[in-house]
């Protein structure tokens, strides 16, 4: 009897290992490939609002040097979307809205697109402008008080 549970104990053991050695059966394959379909350009003016209908040229820098590589123009939302060329991977971006122009060069070897960078709102860029007015204000009456104290000094020597 006692051998019987101690083969029964042994049988559990070696089904158990056996179970945690084995894979999760699959009954598909998965396969995993990276594909880069477009690059979304974004435009907008400096308030934070979207250059709608801006006319957009993208230009590809090769050995070859630079060549056009796609037009167009903005959605409502001041996006553009173009497909890459293989083997490319510097671009320059230049778009154009009724007198205003900005232009950006990428490479998408390095990382892809630039992190936006957060503007300030209008209120806080004003109230920067008028921080930095005051602060010449304040400059220029140290250097005027400077100015007559001396010039008080000066008269209280002479006086004596």
């Amino acid at each position: 009897m006692k051998a019987i549970k101690i083969i029964g104990l042994l049988a559990l053991v070696l089904i158990l290992c056996t179970a945690l050695c084995l894979s999760p059966a699959s009954a598909h394959r998965v396969y995993v490939r990276e594909q880069v379909n477009e690059v979304q350009i974004k435009a907008w003016y400096g308030g934070g609002a979207p250059m709608a209908y801006a006319d957009v040229t993208i230009y590809a820098n090769s050995t070859n040097g630079e060549e056009l590589c796609s037009e167009g123009k903005t959605d409502e939302k001041g996006m553009f979307h173009f497909t890459p060329r293989i083997g490319i991977s510097k671009y320059r971006v230049v778009v154009e809205a009724t007198g205003h122009r900005a232009e950006k060069e990428f490479d998408l070897a390095a990382g892809g697109g630039s992190q936006e960078t957060a503007e300030l709102p209008l209120f806080a860029r004003m109230l920067a402008g008028f921080g930095y007015l005051a602060g010449l204000a304040g400059i220029g009456m140290l250097l005027a008080a400077r100015k007559l104290n001396k010039l008080h000094t000066t008269q209280a020597e002479n006086n004596r």
